[in-house]
């Protein structure tokens, strides 16, 4: 399998393969025109000059295809003297020539030279009847006698084979050099690039679920690498604090079953150990059956909370009204109040206010609210339970007269088993709660998208208060 630096390089290198590949024909074609057309600059000059001393000619028997030695030509650029030259008449019949080497004679094609536009010039590749390949600039003329004559100059290519196959060999070595040094290049910016990966992963590997304090180091670039690093170390965080959270949870749900089971295992035994009466055997049985019950609802409410998790709890949302709840549920719980002598009040709405929740569990959050005020309320108490409607928002509220929670303790009230501090440990006293209930109900809020607040003093009370959101109202469409 191929190494990422073994990619990157070859990723690299086939870029680079390409640029220089297209740069080496764009130069050579462009080299290649250049001089192909300097050639035909040059020839056109000469054929115009060689065309004006024809048509100039005063001979009878011929034409002079001197031109004036005191002729400037106007045309800028290279200048080279032609190294064939032809003049035909009208007839096809060649009326001078010369060539610089021996058998560089050109074939005449009277047809194509008829076929040509006057007093323009035609540029061709040809080859001499010696093979030779040559550039070649035709135009044809009209003299003073009306008949038209043709005027041929050209140039060897040999000159420019020469230099395109120079050309070829400096692409050909320095090409291949090229993408030698930057195959190194790459190689050595990929070695660069990935080393802090390096470092990451070696740091990685030290890190296991059992212990998570490792953290990779950081750069002190802010660039990619430096923020993957410090997401990485976060990351890590987040795994550490849920891997305390669930060591946390199962160690607290392990105590809170161990505690019922090691009851009811004592009083079996006790009660095994010698004969009991009738009464004693059902006090036994009946004090069995209150832990087995307590026992029931710490595993349902576990359940529940996993299954939340899970995200395998469904809503069946429907629409609720609150104030003929909250009524019904301060009737049921209102016992349990009397029970301690405390007060128990419900300040109602002036008006219906309804919600679109799920009807057994907003009755499970008001139930666990109200008991949990009721148990930490000392006797005497006074418990409220109040409902109003705000803009778009059902806001409830329960009040207690307790002894209060520690502001060190409010932030983590909503946490699965939490434990309080040692300036309220006393509370708990009268109570058997599992430390789950404001757990379940603040998952009941964040499900129906609302919000819960804990606000305490110690010494003067908690509220709790829930905000649920109220059906938009849209307007009804008339005909």
């Amino acid at each position: 399998m191929l190494t990422l630096r073994l990619k990157l390089t070859l990723y690299y290198l086939a870029i680079l393969s390409a640029i220089l590949l297209f740069c080496g024909i764009a130069i050579y074609t462009t080299l290649s025109r250049t001089l192909v057309m300097t050639i035909d600059q040059s020839l056109d000059v000469q054929a115009r000059r060689f065309e004006r001393a024809v048509k100039n000619s005063t001979s009878e028997t011929g034409f002079d295809i001197e031109p004036d030695a005191s002729e400037t030509p106007s045309e800028p650029g290279l200048n080279l003297p032609p190294e064939l030259l032809q003049v035909i008449d009208h007839k096809g019949i060649i009326k001078d020539e010369t060539h610089v080497h021996t058998h560089d004679e050109l074939a005449v094609d009277m047809p194509a030279l008829m076929r040509l536009p006057m007093q323009q010039t035609i540029y061709e590749t040809v080859h001499t009847l010696a093979s030779e390949e040559f550039r070649l600039a035709t135009r044809r003329g009209r003299g003073y006698d009306q008949k038209d004559f043709y005027v041929r100059v050209g140039q060897p290519l040999a000159p420019l084979q020469r230099a395109r196959s120079r050309l070829l060999l400096i692409l050909g070595i320095a090409i291949p050099l090229a993408l030698l040094l930057g195959s190194y290049g790459g190689l050595v910016l990929a070695n660069q690039a990935l080393r802090p990966v390096d470092q990451l992963t070696r740091a990685a590997e030290h890190i296991s679920a059992s212990d998570l304090n490792e953290r990779v180091p950081v750069p002190d670039q802010n660039d990619e690498l430096g923020r993957l690093a410090a997401q990485f170390n976060a990351m890590i965080a987040r795994l550490q604090a849920a891997f305390e959270r669930q060591r946390q949870f199962t160690s607290d749900a392990s105590h809170e079953m161990r505690t019922p089971l090691a009851v009811m295992r004592g009083e079996i035994e006790l009660a095994l150990r010698r004969e009991r009466t009738t009464p004693d055997y059902q006090r036994t049985l009946t004090s069995n059956l209150e832990e087995i019950i307590r026992l029931s609802r710490l595993v349902e409410d576990l359940l529940m909370l996993a299954r939340a998790d899970a995200g395998k709890v469904e809503l069946q949302r429907e629409p609720l009204e609150l104030r003929q709840l909250c009524a019904d549920m301060t009737d049921y719980i209102s016992p349990l109040a009397e029970q301690r002598n405390q007060t128990l009040r419900y300040v109602a709405p002036p008006a219906d206010v309804t919600i679109n929740a799920d009807s057994h569990r907003i009755k499970q959050l008001l139930l666990n609210l109200l008991d949990n005020a009721i148990k930490y309320t000392g006797e005497g108490g006074e418990i409220t339970i109040s409902l109003k409607a705000e803009n778009d928002t059902a806001i409830l509220t329960i009040t207690d007269t307790g002894r209060g929670i520690p502001s060190e303790d409010l932030p983590h009230v909503f946490e699965r088993f939490f434990r309080r501090s040692a300036k309220t440990a006393d509370r708990t006293a009268t109570g058997s709660g599992s430390g789950l209930g404001l757990s379940i109900v603040k998952w009941i809020v964040d499900a129906h998208d609302g919000q819960i607040e804990a606000r305490s003093q110690l010494g003067e009370g908690t509220t709790f208060a829930v905000r649920l959101p109220l059906p938009s109202k849209r307007p009804e469409v008339t005909n």
